[in-house]
């Protein structure tokens, strides 16, 4: 069955909505200790420990706008002195840190828990809602510098931070749980899809709205820039980050869509794929 078929089978995507919320139901304390371990493992071989999950985040953001503020010294307009452009800049890049960290693990969800998913009672679903869960400090801790800096320089409103921003969040968590369980799944198989992930990261950097100012973006790049799902995501997050109001109505809409489809889609690939994941493991 070809991908637009299987996304076309109601009765299919609804069972998968089901299985899902009962995966949820059935393993909360499992998942949420999964997910701890997740982040204990990470950071226990290095010698900063958790600092380094901290200090990670910061210094990405510390370059970019050590790059553009001060070295090619973009400003969003004349009466912009940088700080408004540091932080439209951020409102991006917070969330793409939090996706890079959350894509670049998911191929790997499943192997590095091989023993685990051996077992015939383990519910190998959680194996990648865990890398998910375990990337959401990062996401907060950026939205956190962001949000600090848009109040410093007059752009955060209440209603962005208190209403737009949990929302925007939902939206990661289920955007980002389908892709990481098709990688997780497709990484059993394809070793070096790790490599062709972090490839994409990178370049994804530059072909999404993070780094230009509005008005600077050549004609077909802005009209390319709608055919990625995750440029909707970075829309709302700016909107509640910066813009403290709902500008990209269209990516507010598109984006749960997209969420949701990624969510079953990547959920049924998951489950299609698990029966073979011995013999490959």
């Amino acid at each position: 069955m070809s991908v637009i078929a299987r996304s076309l089978n109601m009765r299919g995507n609804a069972l998968a909505v089901a299985e899902i919320a009962g995966m949820l139901r059935q393993h909360p304390a499992l998942i949420w200790e999964m997910a701890k371990r997740e982040l204990k493992d990470r950071y226990s071989g290095n010698a900063l420990g958790l600092a380094w999950a901290v200090g990670a985040p910061l210094a990405i953001f510390a370059a970019n706008v050590l790059a553009f503020l001060f070295i090619f010294r973009i400003r969003l307009n004349p009466e912009d002195t940088g700080g408004s452009y540091a932080a439209f800049v951020l409102s991006g890049m917070a969330v793409w840190v939090a996706i890079g960290e959350v894509m670049g693990r998911a191929p790997t969800a499943v192997l590095q828990s091989a023993n685990l998913v051996k077992q015939i009672v383990f519910p190998s679903e959680i194996l990648p809602l865990k890398i998910v869960i375990a990337g959401l400090p990062t996401l907060a801790l950026c939205c956190g510098v962001v949000v600090a800096l848009s109040v410093a320089v007059g752009h955060a409103t209440p209603f962005g931070m208190f209403v737009l921003l949990p929302i925007c969040v939902v939206y990661f968590v289920v955007m980002m749980t389908g892709l990481t369980y098709v990688l997780a799944g497709i990484g059993v198989f394809l070793r070096d899809i790790k490599d062709v992930v972090a490839l994409l990261l990178s370049i994804g950097l530059f072909l999404h709205p993070i780094l230009y100012a509005p008005a600077s973006v050549p004609a077909w790049l802005e009209r390319g820039f709608n055919f990625s799902p995750f440029s909707h995501l970075i829309w709302c997050f700016r909107d509640a980050l910066f813009e403290g109001r709902i500008v990209h109505y269209a990516s507010w809409i598109i984006c749960p869509v997209l969420a949701i489809i990624f969510l079953v889609l990547g959920w049924r690939v998951f489950r299609s794929l698990r029966p073979t994941f011995g013999n490959a493991l």
